[in-house]
């Protein structure tokens, strides 16, 4: 999930309500896939299109703010996400979120005035990223205030960090942004079953697109953020991009 962010505060924008405009999603659709074809398939609420397929893009633009689903976001580096996703929407802030239920990943960064303010990602015992100062709003969960909870009987892991990484990373979106996927909500946290994006379905140049594409297009991925594929074990596995990936360069070609 990214949002470009040209609010003072987006926070009471989102609680206030955000108008949807799908016709400048569809001209943001046809300038993230250059020379691919961008397929309406229709509208839903952004908690439903966090889990892009692999072949899906969702955009949502509501004035001052717009937020994109897509498996190209799906990394344990956002640092290294392409600059031309990161600038694609001139911003005084742009905010990246991807979780990993099934391996407890959790990922998130923050770029001001176009320059990379904090990036983090993580699994219970692994740091993959951690740049630039953190945000006051981490400082409790560096200090232990929410632990990682284990099942009755299990041994926690002796290098295991002091909280879950998945809720770590929501907390930002929840500071920056007045929300989070992960229920029961807050008293205070906005609902993403109340935000509507445009979603649409990306094939290859020259595709014609037909009604039959309204129909097949709605496929859903696994219950994660931005559309990523787990192993059944649970385990974190190295992330393979899928075809929208592939075709725009971000992984080996097939």
């Amino acid at each position: 999930m990214l949002w470009f962010v040209n609010s003072n505060d987006p926070v009471a924008a989102i609680r206030q309500g955000l108008q949807h405009d799908p016709a400048a999603a569809a001209s943001l659709a046809g300038a993230l896939c250059p020379g691919l074809v961008a397929v309406p398939i229709g509208e839903r609420s952004l908690a439903a299109a966090a889990t892009p397929a692999d072949d899906q893009l969702f955009i949502g633009v509501y004035g001052s703010l717009v937020v994109v689903t897509s498996p190209v976001l799906s990394t344990t580096t956002p640092s290294a996400l392409p600059e031309s996703w990161i600038s694609a929407v001139p911003s005084d802030a742009v905010v990246v979120l991807h979780t990993e239920p099934e391996s407890s990943l959790g990922a998130f960064a923050r770029w001001e005035n176009g320059t990379l303010r904090r990036s983090f990602s993580a699994d219970p015992v692994t740091i993959h990223e951690n740049t630039g100062l953190p945000f006051i709003f981490e400082g409790p969960f560096w200090a232990g205030e929410h632990p990682l909870v284990y099942a009755d009987g299990a041994k926690p892991d002796p290098q295991a960090l002091p909280f879950h990484p998945q809720e770590f990373a929501e907390q930002a979106i929840r500071e920056w942004l007045g929300f989070r996927f992960t229920t029961p909500l807050g008293p205070e946290d906005s609902d993403p079953e109340h935000i509507v994006v445009t979603g649409f379905a990306i094939r290859p140049a020259g595709y014609q697109p037909t009604e039959a594409d309204v129909e097949l297009g709605l496929s859903t991925g696994p219950d994660a953020s931005d559309g990523d594929d787990h192993s059944e074990s649970g385990e974190h596995q190295p992330h393979t991009p899928g075809r929208v990936a592939r075709w725009f360069g971000f992984g080996p070609k097939s």
